[in-house]
């Protein structure tokens, strides 16, 4: 027996693949599913969303584009250089989950090739549909250090402030798609079941590295 099978066989870890491939076998059928189709009765339905608050959209959509996370990233890479335990893992952790599975999305997006809508404001983006990356930052990103504020050791006057602020922004972002016309709702749902197998992924991976420093 090799030395990583008995860390991939614990309990903890084997839950977390399990969830990271139940997430990717519905990503990939829903992506199956609409990419080569008309938009389904969901899809239309969140057509009346777009064109509305377009200055507060664009500011949602912004926050996660490349500018913005490779910020992130340089201020996150210097933090845990000064920053040791727990907080240096998160970080680390979120870095690396965030750079492999930006260029996941990409790739998968050639892999589906669902056109875009054909409405859309501010910015017409070339690339393709499904998956949605913006839904994708909002889970491994916002969301992400949402769940990690809230279940860290700060005070709590500053978990019960900041980890929602961090939530209902990564909902904005998702949001902000709908209202710029640049996404389907269901080219968003495969962006959060992407993020889901990303972060599922990452969080096997730390605990059996965890447990084998252990």
């Amino acid at each position: 027996m090799t030395a990583s099978a008995p860390a991939l066989a614990r309990p903890g870890v084997r839950r977390r693949l399990e969830i990271a491939l139940g997430a990717a076998v519905v990503y990939v059928a829903l992506g199956a599913a609409v990419s080569h189709a008309p938009p389904g009765a969901l899809d239309a339905a969140a057509r009346p969303l777009a064109g509305h608050a377009l200055g507060v959209a664009w500011i949602f959509t912004y926050s996660c584009l490349w500018p913005v996370l490779v910020s992130f990233g340089v201020i996150g890479a210097a933090i845990a250089f000064a920053v040791h335990g727990v907080w240096r893992e998160r970080i680390v952790t979120a870095i690396v989950t965030t750079v492999v599975f930006w260029q996941v999305s990409n790739v998968l997006k050639d892999v589906f090739r669902r056109p875009r809508p054909e409405y859309w404001y501010v910015v017409h983006e070339s690339s393709w549909s499904y998956s949605s990356g913006h839904a994708m930052f909002a889970t491994i990103v916002y969301w992400l250090w949402a769940y990690f504020v809230w279940n860290s050791p700060l005070p709590n006057a500053v978990r019960v402030v900041v980890a929602p602020l961090l939530a209902l922004w990564g909902c904005g972002v998702i949001w902000s798609r709908l209202a710029l016309g640049a996404h389907y709702p269901t080219d968003l749902l495969g962006g959060v079941l992407l993020g889901i197998v990303a972060l599922s992924l990452a969080s096997a991976a730390r605990a059996a590295l965890t447990r084998e420093r252990a």
